[in-house]
């Protein structure tokens, strides 16, 4: 053993029995015997327990042995290796869900939206929905119009004034 347990705690008739570590070895050298007893490290301490406990311990600490030593190979990286004294790693991850908030002002946002498109001319939706949906640019749609670009442009921007005192 390569340390000496504060407290050794041996099950007799159901109950723990709590020992020293100098106690434990007494009762060794006498006649009731540890050697087919289970124990596990507890906090600096040991403990008896059943066979099943015991062997569950065992493998459950082999196999973060193993994910420890893959993580080391793979080169794995966990924000919980940031956490130090008044620091919580995981503080620093970024919440990207969106905003409930925000996205109800965007559906409101585009509801007022869909009602003043209602109500412009068929001209003027046509001429929107291809600058904006359809990205035209102002040049391709004063060749598809056969005016001038700047017409266009004034067009849009009269378009976009109607819709925002709507708005």
């Amino acid at each position: 053993m390569t340390f000496e347990p504060k407290k050794i705690f041996v099950l007799e008739d159901g109950k723990y029995i709590e020992l020293t570590y100098q106690e434990f070895c007494g009762h060794r050298k006498s006649d009731i015997a540890y050697s087919d007893k289970h124990f596990i490290p507890l906090h600096g301490m040991l403990m008896e327990v059943s066979e099943e406990v015991y062997k569950e311990f065992y493998q459950s600490r082999r196999r973060q042995k193993y994910l420890d030593e893959r993580s080391v190979e793979n080169g794995d990286f966990s924000y919980d290796m940031l956490t130090a004294g008044g620091f919580n790693g995981e503080d620093i991850l970024i919440d990207e869900s969106p905003d409930i908030a925000d996205i109800v002002v965007d559906k409101l946002m585009l509801d007022k939206l869909r009602q003043a498109i209602s109500l412009l001319t068929e001209r003027e939706k046509t001429l929107i929905r291809q600058y904006f949906f359809e990205e035209l640019s102002q040049t391709e749609l004063s060749r598809l119009y056969g005016v001038h670009q700047s017409n266009i442009s004034r067009q849009i921007m009269k378009i976009l004034q109607r819709l925002r005192k709507f708005l």
